[in-house]
């Protein structure tokens, strides 16, 4: 009879709870307990690990004594059961069949999409029942249509475009206005933004010289398109990984690997290469596991991660993806590049020459002329300049840099000492120069990723006290199933691995990258994410505030076959998205001042880019232009006052005005600088992504859009426009709110022109300050 039940115990120990409580041991505890890593003297790696501290081990995962494990949070129920069961049976220990997700964790999981509910509402008003709440009233038009158009095109809509939809009582109307507003050319330029934070993008590429990244903007358009277009989402991952792998003879799809390239980087700092090819390979692994699949996988990379079942070797076995990588340039029209080079190879020969002759023109009056400012000034000051540059002290490189500029003679100085037949040489050369750069003009290039060949280095994981650095092979993260890369084919131009990568995320099957972007879409339409933690979804993100909710919309997600604009048609024709922003229950206010249970909408305040885009579009003087070179805004000197960088160089203003006034979207995102009203409202600073912007309130934003020179010179034109109107006030109301004043709006701000047309002397003036003065309201600065 014992050995009957012997028996019966060793089968039992080869059922799942054996293999499920072995994938929660390796998951939550062998980040501090393996064989390599032995917190405490204990590992687990094998059941007399296990055995010698099964009773240890069952009070610290009950959190009941003084050890609580797992330090981060204790286990769920069903993972404590499976492992007293497990113990109880003999902790055999039995591996989890390769490939098997090894954690419990709810965003491991497979989606399933719930049967039980068919729209998003049913999800909201189930959980506000179990508070006896309800949906607020939805709201009124007006506030449907900003509300809409802000968060589609990120500008307010105008007076038309408004009374149209007011005039339209058909019941599709709403409908309508969606899909309008998906059409536009205007929605790539709003929802491309929220990819460029996530992309870290930059026209400079940041640290001491922040020089310039020339192509950048090629990436930016290309983002900006693929919004527009509705690009399934699953194949703009292809491109983003891997564009020059998977479609080797399609420029525009390779430009998606960009996202590789418009981050911070060294490139053109010498003499730190290697310190350079580390933080980018470190920089694609972290921003692909948070952007992608919304895992801080770069916590792994020193240790094994604290909270998440990503261990070090993981994390390197995903850089290896990248090991082979190299930066290149994608020929968007291959005859016409290679055309742009080699006319680029004969101007730079030619400039040589032109070179030479200036120097010979004037480097010998510039010389007179420094010798003669040399001779007045003190022998150590002379002494300084004298000492070759390798060989200068200290000392004397602080005086030579506090002289420097006595003893240079300026440009125009030199200049007035050439003789007519100078000048004439000179006029040769300046027309020879302007014919030479006369259709000067950005080549048709794109910056993009690609690999050195077939072969990559080797990648090991670094070395620990008392063992050899181990090396890895490129592969997928285990606890979604884990597997190496296999090698390429032997006459394959590149690794494919980053092919392999980007297969693998695109996968239906890949539990994290519908949820991660279903959520980030909720986001950007409520303000929250229903997982709060947009690019963590790991342990500690806890759980989501409706998990079916999201479950649902993933699977959904997919069968739209990942098109981001359905998404948009799902989630915005709900009643939870047409909510008033005035709850049914005042009480909710005070109970979920966050709104996690969404019974009303958030009320939230305009972007940066939003701002400035929507005080344009009230002036009047927005430009709809799309795409090209990003543009420099002329800016008060005080507003350049601190940059790092010499303002000559680092801020070469865009020479037609025309240009200053387009969309903020294209105006140069510098890594070391901000336009001061952006910054002011929480514009990224585009070093690591951004996955939530900040809203704050502070002092310097009244002050920008009181007494900054942009906001003046939009007010200016606003007030002319006002002047020229038959009345004036309900022009600016109209300009700036979309609506017409109250009869007492229209009272008051008669009296205030009046006070402030004696005041200032002119009713231009005046009309100035009521310009500037709307637009410091909350009702233009705040969607509803």
């Amino acid at each position: 009879m014992l050995t009957l039940l012997s028996a019966i115990l060793l089968l039992a120990q080869d059922t799942p709870v054996s293999g499920r409580a072995v994938s929660i041991i390796e998951a939550k505890c062998q980040q501090c307990h393996s064989a390599n890593v032995r917190m405490g003297g204990i590992q687990f790696t094998s059941s007399s690990d296990v055995q010698a501290v099964a009773g240890k081990l069952k009070t610290a995962i009950a959190y009941t004594g003084k050890i609580k494990m797992p330090p981060g949070g204790a286990l769920a129920a069903d993972e404590k059961q499976a492992i007293e069961q497990w113990i109880a049976s003999g902790a055999v220990w039995t591996a989890p069949p390769k490939g098997t997700v090894t954690s419990s964790h709810w965003a491991f999981r497979k989606v399933t999409k719930p049967k039980t509910h068919t729209t998003i509402d049913q999800f909201i008003s189930e959980k506000l029942a179990e508070k006896s709440w309800k949906m607020a009233p939805e709201a009124d038009k007006r506030t449907l249509i900003r509300r809409a158009t802000f968060d589609l095109h990120g500008l307010p809509p105008t007076q038309a475009e408004i009374d149209a939809f007011l005039a339209d009582t058909a019941p599709d109307a709403y409908q309508k206005l969606i899909d309008r507003l998906l059409a536009s050319p205007r929605y790539g330029e709003k929802w491309g933004l929220h990819w460029l934070d996530l992309a870290r993008y930059g026209d400079t590429s940041g640290f001491e010289q922040d020089p310039y990244l020339l192509y950048s903007w090629r990436y930016r358009d290309y983002v900006i398109k693929a919004f527009n277009d509705d690009k399934p989402y699953d194949r703009f991952i292809l491109e983003t990984i891997a564009g020059d792998e998977i479609f080797p003879e399609d420029p525009e799809s390779q430009q998606g690997t960009g996202f590789y390239t418009v981050g911070a980087n060294r490139d053109m700092l010498y003499k730190v290469e290697d310190i350079n090819r580390e933080e980018s390979l470190t920089d694609f692994t972290d921003t692909t596991s948070s952007v992608f699949l919304g895992l801080t996988a770069g916590c792994a990379r020193c240790h094994d991660h604290k909270f998440d079942p990503v261990p070090q070797r993981d994390y390197f076995r995903m850089q290896a993806v990248f090991a082979p990588f190299l930066k290149t340039r994608v020929f968007l029209h291959y005859n016409n590049a290679r055309g742009y080079d080699l006319s680029e190879n004969t101007r730079t020969f030619r400039l040589y020459e032109v070179g030479a002759q200036l120097s010979a023109i004037l480097d010998p009056h510039r010389t007179r002329l420094r010798e003669a400012r040399l001779a007045k000034l003190p022998k150590e000051v002379v002494d300084a300049y004298r000492t070759p540059e390798d060989k200068k002290t200290p000392e004397q490189k602080a005086i030579n840099d506090a002289n420097i500029k006595n003893i240079e003679p300026p440009d125009d100085e030199v200049y007035a000492q050439l003789n007519p037949e100078e000048n004439e040489r000179l006029r040769k050369i300046e027309r020879r120069l302007v014919g030479m750069y006369r259709n000067y003009a950005p080549g048709p290039f794109s910056p993009g990723l690609t690999d050195v060949g077939r072969e990559s280095p080797r990648t090991f994981v670094p070395a620990k006290a008392g063992s050899a650095p181990q090396e890895v092979r490129a592969g997928f993260l285990t606890v979604l199933g884990g597997g190496d890369i296999a090698d390429p084919p032997m006459d394959s131009p590149t690794t494919l691995r980053r092919k392999a990568l980007a297969e693998w995320i695109a996968s239906p099957e890949n539990p994290l990258t519908a949820r991660v972007m279903a959520n980030r879409i909720w986001q950007y339409h409520f303000g929250r994410g229903l997982n709060p933690t947009p690019s963590d979804f790991g342990t500690r993100a806890g759980s989501p505030s409706h998990p079916e909710l999201l479950d649902w919309l993933a699977s959904d997600f997919v069968e739209r076959k990942w098109s981001i604009k359905a998404m948009h048609r799902l989630i915005m024709n709900s009643a939870a998205y047409k909510q008033s922003a005035r709850p049914a229950d005042p009480r909710s206010l005070e109970m979920d001042p966050e709104n996690v249970l969404l019974s009303r909408f958030t009320r939230r305040r305009l972007q940066s880019e939003e701002v400035r885009d929507a005080v344009l579009q009230a002036a009047g003087t927005l430009n709809l232009k799309m795409g090209g070179r990003p543009v420099v805004p002329p800016l008060a000197a005080e507003e350049l006052y601190g940059m790092s960088q010499p303002v000559n160089s680092a801020w070469i203003v865009t020479e037609d005005p025309k240009e200053h006034t387009r969309r903020s979207i294209y105006l140069i995102s510098r890594r070391n600088f901000r336009v001061p009203l952006l910054e002011a409202f929480d514009r990224p600073e585009g070093v690591l992504s951004c996955s939530r912007r900040e809203s704050s309130t502070t002092a310097p934003q009244s002050l920008s859009l009181l007494n900054g020179q942009f906001t003046m010179q939009q007010a200016t034109v606003l007030a002319s426009k006002m002047e020229a109107a038959p009345d004036p006030i309900a022009y600016a109301w109209s300009a700036v709110f979309g609506r017409k004043p109250t009869a007492q709006e229209a009272e008051r701000t008669a009296k205030f022109l009046a006070a402030q047309t004696k005041n200032l002397g002119t009713r231009q003036a005046a009309l100035t300050e009521l310009a500037r003065g709307l637009f410091n309201v909350n009702e233009f600065l705040y969607v509803e």
